[in-house]
């Protein structure tokens, strides 16, 4: 694989800042570090999301490292800014 460009590196960027928002928006919702995961999904079906745009966004959110899944109760840690999500 080679590397990105200069264009694709910052779309790259935007797409994380645009998920980490969203989920950000989650924990904000709930006034909470931890949630669950079906706290999440509630959220976000609420937010207009599909159940597979809410997936989409489990996945992306998880690899990035802006959540951290695991199961147990979901929490995020103030710095740098990651979020736990339990199954």
């Amino acid at each position: 694989m080679g590397r990105r460009s200069g264009t694709d590196k910052e779309d790259a960027r935007k797409e994380k800042k645009r998920i980490k928002a969203l989920v950000e928006s989650a924990f904000e919702h709930y006034g909470k570090n931890v949630l669950y995961e079906e706290q999440f999904i509630k959220y976000f079906k609420n937010q207009g999301m599909s159940k597979n745009e809410v997936d989409k966004l489990w996945f992306k959110a998880g690899n990035m490292k802006i959540m951290k899944r695991g199961v147990k109760p979901i929490f995020r840690v103030r710095a740098p800014w990651i979020y736990w999500v339990m199954s």
